[in-house]
């Protein structure tokens, strides 16, 4: 009897022991997550007590350097783009190369890989359609192509082709379009979703280097960092309405909450910050970074900020400008995003 009773202690103690080790859940918990190029990983960030809750290294082909990473709208997959390449190192090396890229498809819930898929060149990015069913990337060559992908099977939908160079690949806010710059053209491309073919090439300033979210769903930011300037295009009109000339590359720009105008400055170590007062565009201030400031996000009153070749996030308070904390990540970090 004794005997029985102690099998049954030690089953109820190792029972107990497994339900605690399945509890332990990265991505159950609203998390700031930043992608690290130089390792592979994603460090899983607490956003209230600025720790590194994990640090997940994903399976990924040889060789390749995980580069940003796209959310499905109910931010239960993760779409993280795996070229062959280093883009840390800059993007006119890629000129003279043949290197593949990947698409990772990773499952939040069960905390894995579901799919990769293998694409003919080097991809900056990859993003979800509006109802997750299929996953968008750009191929960044001189024969540019923007292809599409079925996010369960993997298999092509369509190959569309653009001007050279495409670099981010993003949905307009709204779902309505897909646009990317090409960065041997003067344009910004806009394409249709529902019949994958090109509707426009907006003219904007020369050799765009990319594209991002602007300051609501209308809007998208098109920088330059060879003109050093950056272009406001509105998807009403379908063209260029707005510009700033800078004395710096931009990197990153990205609106806050408050209408201001938040700039990486590239390969230099400062933020600008820009606010139009009427009619004009006036730099507010500059804020001194580490080394190489990447990207950036604006999240419960602060501005988290990836500086790539210091390998740290910064935490700036939004309104004050004052640094609230710095923190070590993995190697290279060149992406953040909030999931709730």
């Amino acid at each position: 009897m004794r005997f029985i009773f102690v099998l049954t202690l030690l089953f109820l103690v190792f029972s107990c022991k497994d339900k605690d080790i399945s509890k332990t859940r990265y991505f159950d918990k609203p998390s700031v997550l930043v992608t690290n190029g130089g390792e592979n990983s994603i460090s899983v960030i607490d956003p209230d007590s600025f720790k590194e809750r994990h640090r997940l290294f994903v399976p990924a082909p040889n060789n390749t350097f995980l580069h940003h990473i796209g959310l499905s709208s109910d931010q239960s997959k993760f779409a993280l783009a795996f070229p062959e390449y280093d883009f840390a190192g800059g993007h006119d090396g890629l000129h003279n190369l043949q290197v593949k890229g990947n698409v990772v498809l990773f499952d939040r819930n069960s905390e894995s890989v579901k799919n990769t898929i293998r694409v003919p060149f080097a991809n900056h990015n990859a993003v979800f359609s509006p109802d997750n069913s299929e996953v968008w990337t750009g191929l960044v060559s001189h024969s540019g192509r923007v292809l599409v992908y079925n996010t369960g099977n993997g298999a092509l939908i369509k190959e569309i082709t653009v001007g050279a160079d495409p670099h981010e690949v993003l949905f307009s806010e709204d779902g309505k379009y897909v646009v990317t710059s090409c960065m041997e053209s003067s344009f910004m491309t806009v394409i249709d979703p529902k019949t994958k073919t090109v509707l426009k090439e907006i003219k904007v300033d020369p050799f765009p280097t990319n594209v991002w979210h602007g300051k609501d769903a209308s809007q998208i930011i098109v920088e330059n960092a060879n003109q050093k300037s950056i272009n406001f295009v509105d998807l009403n009109t379908l063209q260029a309405i707005d510009h700033i000339d800078l004395d710096f590359s931009p990197g990153f720009s990205k609106f806050a909450p408050n209408g201001e105008l938040w700039i990486c400055a590239k390969g230099q170590n400062f933020l600008s910050i820009y606010k139009k007062q009427n009619t004009l565009w006036a730099e507010k201030t500059r804020i001194s970074t580490e080394n190489d400031p990447h990207q950036l996000m604006f999240y419960n009153g602060n501005t988290w900020l990836v500086n790539q070749k210091q390998n740290t996030v910064q935490v700036f308070n939004t309104d004050s400008k004052a640094k609230v904390t710095a923190f070590s990540v993995g190697q290279k970090p060149n992406a953040i995003v909030f999931i709730p």
